[in-house]
């Protein structure tokens, strides 16, 4: 997170609070019952996913690793962790889910570095977590519209989150390497130029797919070299710029994909793919569905 800037030498008796520019994204929040045998397709985000298992009991596999949540548990997966969540419960199950991300390089490093998956019930940790889903919990509870007070108040409790977590994350930080400032000023401009060139709702001419983005042209266009680039996303993302590009882009496919009124030869060309075809392999590989199976499914929930 930002640090506090020092007294100025010109101005001693003046602190500065830190200058914050975020881009905050809040997506996916739900609550649900589920039945027995109910599960999600694998899939990844390219932001966090926090998932409270409020009754019955939930099975989340990410690659080898097996967690087992209890009512009252807490599991935060990670961005770009392919992961599948299902019920294990002969009497169902009932969760609340949430995703979110927040473009700080600095944050998202402390996070992967800290590499706390399961806040089980019961401990400190839980509890201050449960604290903020509560409270959204609750607001999935009311009647009627979200208000701009309601936005506010989710709002709120997202900061809060991220106060947490980061204090989580740096209890454990000092006893780890950090990166430069300087690395992750280069980390943060690389993924602020992947999202300004992968824009699907930019218009662009019919029929004429984009560019293809190159990491190399974005490295050069920074002044450093692709090597030195690509290791410093790593270590602050935890993922390669390839792989950050394709989160995104199946983020947004989803996204798109449930709008009925656009057509997939509309999306493929929105998200880069010349041909339709193409893009229809790509997602495939992605979550294990077609497009249209996945349209389909959507339109159930």
């Amino acid at each position: 997170m930002s640090k506090p800037i020092p007294y100025s030498d010109s101005h001693p008796d003046v602190r500065w609070l830190p200058v914050m520019d975020w881009n905050v994204k809040f997506f996916g929040a739900h609550q649900q019952r589920v039945s027995k045998n109910w599960s999600m397709p694998e899939e990844s985000h390219v932001g966090f996913e926090i998932n409270l298992v409020l009754d019955g009991r939930q099975e989340t596999m990410m690659g080898k690793n097996r967690y087992v949540l209890k009512a009252g548990d807490i599991i935060l997966i990670p961005p770009g962790f392919k992961h599948v969540n299902r019920c294990v419960s002969d009497e169902g199950m009932a969760y609340f889910c949430a995703h979110f991300n927040v473009d700080d390089a600095g944050f998202r490093q402390e996070m992967i570095r800290n590499n706390r998956i399961l806040f089980p019930s019961g401990t400190d940790e839980n509890a201050k977590l449960r604290n903020v889903l509560d409270n959204w919990i609750a607001l999935t509870r009311r009647h009627g519209p979200y208000t701009p007070a309601d936005r506010f108040r989710i709002q709120a409790q997202l900061f809060e989150l991220f106060g947490i977590l980061a204090q989580l994350a740096g209890t454990q930080q000092e006893e780890q390497e950090a990166l430069t400032p300087t690395a992750l000023h280069y980390a943060k401009a690389m993924a602020e130029a992947i999202k300004a060139n992968f824009d699907p709702h930019r218009p662009n001419r019919e029929g004429v797919p984009r560019k293809a983005m190159r990491i190399e042209d974005i490295a050069s266009s920074l002044g450093i070299s692709p090597g030195y680039g690509l290791q410093v996303f790593r270590k602050v993302y935890g993922i390669s710029p390839r792989r950050y590009l394709s989160e995104l882009k199946l983020h947004e496919a989803r996204l798109l994909i449930q709008q009925p009124d656009l057509s997939l030869e509309e999306i493929a060309s929105r998200l880069g793919y010349s041909h339709v075809s193409h893009f229809s392999r790509q997602f495939k590989r992605w979550t294990g569905m077609s497009p249209l199976q996945y349209r389909h499914q959507a339109g159930k929930r």
